[in-house]
């Protein structure tokens, strides 16, 4: 009985403290990027070795993950010429790809694939 009552109360500081995940702080979109790819590759499980960020947009879309994403999509784009066309860096910090790490942090993508147990 009182184990019972032990994993209730652990269950419950659990799913709270995945409610206060809080944004890190970054100083540009280049940090924010960097923070979203090492979310994706730990939470997003079933996305291919060297997959692309198109790849992961549309992946998380399909999970349901709630984020401005005409707005993702332009800061993604604004970071993809800095990236790999030599533009400027875009200004800013890159705040709703923070946005969309910690809307995948929340959502606990990863813990759909698991097979269910039978008890």
């Amino acid at each position: 009985m009182a184990a019972d009552g032990a994993a209730a109360v652990s269950l419950l500081v659990g799913l709270l403290a995945l409610r206060t995940v809080r944004p890190p702080v970054v100083k540009d979109v280049s940090d924010a990027f960097q923070i979203l790819n090492r979310t994706i590759e730990r939470f997003v499980p079933d996305l291919p070795v060297g997959f692309t960020w198109g790849d992961a947009m549309e992946r998380l879309r399909g999970y349901g993950v709630e984020v401005d994403w005409p707005r993702m999509e332009s800061t993604l784009a604004g970071y993809e010429a800095f990236r790999y066309g030599g533009r400027d860096m875009p200004n800013g910090t890159g705040e709703e790809a923070i946005v969309l790490s910690t809307q995948i942090r929340r959502k606990l993508i990863g813990h759909r694939n698991k097979a269910k147990s039978p008890f």
